[in-house]
């Protein structure tokens, strides 16, 4: 009995590994009508505008259309929102995706992924890029809204040292670049599909999803235990 403040001691470590955050929206495609919120087009045969059908958020959501035959093609912004560059705080991106009415996919397969770009200046190397998985699904969903698509960011492969199967908090830093690690100089939804149906996909309400404690919390929670171990100290001598 005497030493039951370490278990509180121990508690307090455990909350404060393991709270999580509420999720930040990060893009809801508000303004303007035309590359909403910086996204526009990155390869040939995708549109990219501000549509009402399946927002969630709001009144908008974001339109991304490619009717070609064009596969592994992307919506990218160059406005990185901050909270996309806060490592170590960034565990996974999530979404609300809508399939319109007229808009099933028919050919064999289309999926959504992320990518963040990155720059490491210092070694003058710009454009760099990390692929996010597991990979969300849009051939066999019918039409309608899917709330909550969720992409952990881990599992990439750090494009500075090739180092495989790392997170975004191995690969980006909210500091100066080094020889391994990148800031974010793009976000992207990436769309790869089969080559013989076109396919329409609307975004809403993009967040960022962290599991960094509340630094307030955890210090009112490790004040506590400290209290406790110093009155258990005194009471066992």
């Amino acid at each position: 009995m005497r030493h039951w403040y370490v278990g509180i001691a121990a508690f307090a470590v455990l909350f404060c590994a393991s709270v999580t955050h509420a999720d930040t929206t990060v893009y809801s495609f508000e303004a303007p009508p035309v590359n909403p919120d910086g996204f526009g087009p990155n390869g040939g045969g995708i549109t990219v505008t501000q549509d009402t059908i399946g927002a969630t958020d709001l009144l908008h959501s974001m339109k991304t259309s490619v009717v070609t035959g064009a596969t592994f093609v992307g919506a990218l912004t160059t406005v990185v929102n901050p909270l996309i560059n806060n490592p170590p705080g960034v565990d996974a991106i999530k979404f609300d995706m809508t399939i319109g009415p007229n808009d099933a996919f028919t050919g064999g397969f289309d999926v959504v992924g992320i990518t963040i770009f990155g720059s490491n200046a210092p070694l003058g190397q710009f454009g760099l890029q990390a692929q996010f998985a597991p990979l969300i699904h849009v051939e066999g969903k019918v039409p309608g809204t899917y709330l909550n698509q969720t992409i952990p960011l881990t599992g990439a492969t750090n494009p500075l040292n090739f180092t495989t199967n790392q997170t975004f908090n191995q690969i980006f830093t909210a500091g100066v670049p080094d020889a391994n690690h990148l800031n974010p100089s793009g976000f992207q939804f990436f769309i790869n599909k089969s080559n013989d149906a076109p396919t329409v996909i609307y975004f809403d309400n993009v967040r960022v999803v962290t599991s960094v404690p509340e630094p307030a919390t955890c210090s009112l929670i490790a004040m506590g235990a400290i209290a406790f171990a110093t009155i258990g100290r005194r009471r066992v001598r």
